[in-house]
């Protein structure tokens, strides 16, 4: 038994599962995932269909239309976490002193080794994530989302260059909670408007009678916040590694060249 956590806390395995982890979170990209939105689902299996012809079944039973939710990534994304740890604890009785004596580059390492559980964690929870859709034209409220938040188009705006085609789309959304107002702002394109985890964006534009109607996409991203949690704790890692460790460094060259100046 302790061959093999041994083995598993060897850096080389730690990465070369991590490698393993992403091939298997980029196999998901390749086939288009089942939505959440019973509106919208009807025609993913109508163009999975399409696409996929007989080997649509297969690739449902599979699980590749849900692999985001398939025990096989969260198996590959567990091993790197797995080894990552051990790895960090085989490490532990030489790192425990030097980070005793607050040696930067040190905890740089142990900071920077605490992102990538964080990272792999989000990429799992974005895959839980999904998105809904509702067409809405100004003034009407669509139906609640599956996250409990409603969405009202309160009014729509388009900017335009000189020559009168269109800059930009501005859509005044305000979002409701148990019809309760929680958030209100603009959306533009490429630009959402944030409420927590979900993220609703403009995707659709026209006029129906005169009247301006639009799409909205709510995004759910529960990977978000571990996400910029891992990223900042990378950020802070690399900051002591490199930065406070090369001033170290430096402090301790500075010390020999005035021994030497003494000596001589």
């Amino acid at each position: 038994m302790r061959r093999v956590i041994r083995w598993f806390g060897r850096p080389k395995v730690a990465a070369a599962l991590l490698l393993l982890a992403l091939v298997v979170v980029a196999l998901g990209t390749f086939f288009p995932q089942r939505p959440d939105d019973p509106a919208a689902l009807a025609r993913w299996e109508e163009a999975a269909r399409a696409r996929y012809g007989a080997l649509a079944a297969p690739l449902e039973r599979l699980g590749l239309f849900r692999w985001y939710t398939s025990p096989v990534l969260w198996v590959a994304l567990a091993l790197p976490v797995l080894a990552t740890v051990l790895c960090t604890l085989n490490r532990w009785p030489g790192l425990w002193p030097c980070l005793l004596r607050l040696s930067a580059p040190h905890w740089g390492t142990l900071v920077a080794h605490l992102a990538l559980p964080l990272f792999l964690v989000a990429l799992a929870l974005s895959g839980l994530g999904g998105h809904e859709d509702r067409t809405l034209p100004v003034g009407e409220t669509g139906a609640a989302l599956a996250s409990g938040l409603a969405l009202r188009c309160d009014a729509v705006s388009l900017e335009r260059y000189p020559d009168g085609s269109v800059a930009d789309y501005r859509v005044d959304v305000t979002v409701l909670e148990d019809g309760r107002e929680v958030r209100r702002g603009t959306v533009r394109l490429n630009v959402p408007l944030k409420v927590g985890d979900v993220a609703v964006f403009l995707y659709g534009y026209t006029v129906q009678e005169g009247r301006p109607v639009v799409t909205l996409r709510a995004v759910r991203d529960p990977g978000y916040v571990p996400f910029l949690v891992g990223g900042g704790l990378f950020l802070l890692g690399l900051i002591l590694r490199w930065v406070a460790g090369d001033g170290g460094r430096g402090a301790q060259s500075g010390e020999s060249e005035e021994s030497v100046n003494g000596e001589t």
